[in-house]
């Protein structure tokens, strides 16, 4: 196998240095007459050597041997590639092993032999293989020398389509910048989406980000093109799912008599459904709005008892193929299977208790307008909110618009009152701007804590992850998802994990997360990871809700500047949130349902348009939720 050099930290270097030794002992025979792939051996030899790269077996005497000796490897490279030109170029490039094809352009560049290739030869070498140019247009100089024959060839070549949109659209390692030249214009590139788009065999999962790309001055993409795209993925998964049984999930929601209690759950392992049935008795039993309302907290759980919301996407609850898997926009909102079985369920929750109440004669919109009107002036002397939510006649496209019009005149009426302690209707009149999330404000100072180091958030990940190295050792096995787990379980000590673990606890300890107890047991630091725990899996901490030692922590990590705290109604997990569904201004798979109704660009099928207003009812109940928890909070922190 030959010699490549991946990174001075891949895992791979230590056998790589084995093979650089005995590379080194026939060291005269490699390099007499050297064939093309051993030059490029060479190359790679030398980069360990100049990274410092030395195997525990070397002693160092052995070491400054072989750095002396590649010394005199660039005049060997400069020699061979000095005798490459127009004659022999074709056939060199046939000869070059697949791992060595990127060093094969980066010593072309290196020694200038482009300078001695004709366009004609260049083209003739992309049209033989068609991965040629992708390991090309990693270089500049080459796209501006050979600008023109490259454009021709990347019209005809069956993966521009992809490459262009992994550039310019997808989220990934962008470590290696693909170069396009000028000659390439935005009509052939737009060319090269049509054609793509109109293939059988494309990828479902490019067909995907391109429908749900937004336009860029670089990067133009019709409205006409993202519609083909859209058509001819379902058309593509249609074909891929035909005849296939597959792997289903879902859940179902139901209210029946349960006169003793008002939930219950179970999961039917045979079709992986999560069912949840609620008491009719509970319900008609309670009847009044606050009770009807404290529902969504308590019986369907839309947040939790810290009053974050609890369906939205959370990086911690992704799995390991769904973070690595598939083709993501740069800009996409990352979702997976957890956080559909969640949107689904809160969905359900809302068309189910909506025909409940619909059942008992009640109309959850009648809700909404008395929470906003009436119980907020009884309860903490707000006055002056209003809101107009849509009424029983209205189709569910009307209904759709007027409560997306509502979401936004509640948001700005509390706006004003948290800025001034009153809704002035006049001043409210006179704004037009659209609500930004971000800017709605907080009553309470303090009001959230985010990360802000690399040194917590890896901190986390050693805790945390499910990739974390620690989590697993030869005396618990793979009992443990986590060390903190782990180390309130288990007798352990620093001699029980591995050697290649040693560092990453020193961290830790030195850290203050893991501490060592008198006997030399390993233990954590409860106040510190409870708090990091937290963080982790929500992505922010509710201060208000934490006293005592958490606190002093919490405090602690702020005077360090690690975590920062921030002011606003919703969390910056929750703005991303509704950013998603109601708008495309952050996330270019966004649902957009506020501009789809207000701009009159909905679907005309009734089916979406009910799940969408459900969407937006949930969306109402949340900020309701909010609203209500800053009210509340306010007044206990008058009380104290």
């Amino acid at each position: 196998m030959n010699i490549k050099f991946y990174g001075a930290r891949d895992m791979s270097s230590g056998w790589y240095l084995k093979e650089i030794e005995e590379f080194f002992r026939r060291w005269d025979e490699k390099i007499h007459e050297p064939d093309l792939n051993t030059i490029l051996e060479l190359y790679n030899v030398k980069k360990y050597m100049d990274a410092g790269m030395q195997h525990p077996d070397w002693t160092d005497e052995q070491f400054w041997g072989y750095q002396n000796q590649c010394k005199t490897i660039p005049q060997i490279l400069g020699r061979y590639f000095s005798g490459i030109s127009n004659v022999n170029l074709q056939e060199l490039c046939k000869k070059v092993d697949w791992d060595y094809a990127d060093d094969f352009w980066q010593l072309f560049c290196d020694y200038k032999v482009y300078q001695r290739i004709s366009q004609e030869v260049f083209g003739l070498i992309m049209e033989a293989d068609g991965n040629v140019v992708w390991y090309v247009l990693v270089h500049k100089e080459l796209a501006v020398i050979f600008g023109s024959v490259i454009a021709e060839h990347l019209v005809k070549n069956s993966y521009t389509a992809e490459k262009l949109l992994d550039q310019f659209v997808a989220a990934r390692d962008r470590s290696q910048t693909l170069f396009f030249p000028k000659q390439f214009t935005p009509e052939m590139r737009e060319q090269a989406l049509w054609d793509y788009v109109s293939r059988e065999d494309a990828n479902p999962n490019y067909l995907q980000l391109l429908e749900q790309s937004q336009s860029s001055v670089e990067f133009s993409i019709p409205d006409r093109l993202k519609l083909k795209a859209r058509r001819q993925k379902e058309m593509v998964q249609e074909k891929m799912f035909a005849g296939s049984a597959g792997f289903s999930y879902g859940v179902e929601i139901s209210f029946k008599s349960i006169p003793d209690e008002s939930v219950q759950e179970e999961y039917r392992e045979e079709d992986h459904i999560s069912a949840y049935a609620y008491s009719r008795e509970w319900l008609e039993s309670n009847q009044d709005y606050p009770t009807l309302l404290n529902n969504f907290i308590y019986l369907f759980a839309y947040v939790d008892l810290c009053f974050r919301c609890t369906f939205l996407s959370l990086p911690a609850e992704l799995g390991v193929l769904e973070r690595v898997l598939g083709v993501k926009g740069r800009r996409d909102y990352i979702t997976g299977s957890h956080f559909n079985i969640k949107r689904m369920r809160a969905l359900l929750q809302m068309a189910a208790y909506r025909n409940e109440l619909w059942r008992l004669h009640i109309q959850i919109e009648d809700i909404i307008q008395w929470f906003f009107e009436t119980y907020l002036k009884e309860e903490f002397g707000a006055e002056g909110f209003t809101c107009t939510p849509p009424t029983p006649g209205t189709t569910y496209i009307e209904k759709c618009k007027l409560l997306a019009s509502a979401t936004d005149g509640v948001l700005k009426q509390y706006s004003l009152f948290s800025e001034d302690g009153k809704v002035d209707r006049e001043l409210l009149e006179m704004s037009s701007k659209p609500v930004f999330f971000r800017d709605v404000p907080s009553f309470i100072a303090n009001k959230y804590a985010y990360v802000n180091s690399k040194e917590i958030r890896q901190e986390m990940y050693l805790l945390f992850s499910d990739q974390s190295l620690l989590h697993y050792t030869k005396k618990t096995r793979s009992t443990y998802q986590t060390l903190p787990q782990m180390l309130q379980s288990v007798e352990m000590y620093k001699e029980d994990f591995a050697h290649f673990q040693k560092d990453a606890l020193d961290w830790l300890i030195e850290r203050g997360s893991v501490q060592i107890g008198e006997s030399g047991r390993l233990q954590i630091n409860k106040a510190r990871v409870i708090l990091l725990r937290d963080m982790y899996y929500h992505e922010v901490i509710c201060p208000s809700y934490y006293d005592g030692a958490c606190r002093q922590q919490l405090e602690s990590f702020v005077e360090s500047k690690e975590i920062c705290y921030e002011s606003t109604l919703f969390s910056k997990p929750e703005q991303d949130y509704l950013n998603y569904i109601l708008n495309r201004s952050e996330f270019s798979n966004g649902l957009d349902l506020r501009n789809k109704y207000i701009h009159d660009t909905c679907p005309l099928d009734e089916n979406i348009q009910l799940q969408d207003y459900m969407e937006l009812l949930k969306i109402m109940v949340l900020i309701m939720i909010k609203i209500n928890e800053e009210f509340c909070l306010k007044e206990r922190k008058m009380e104290r």
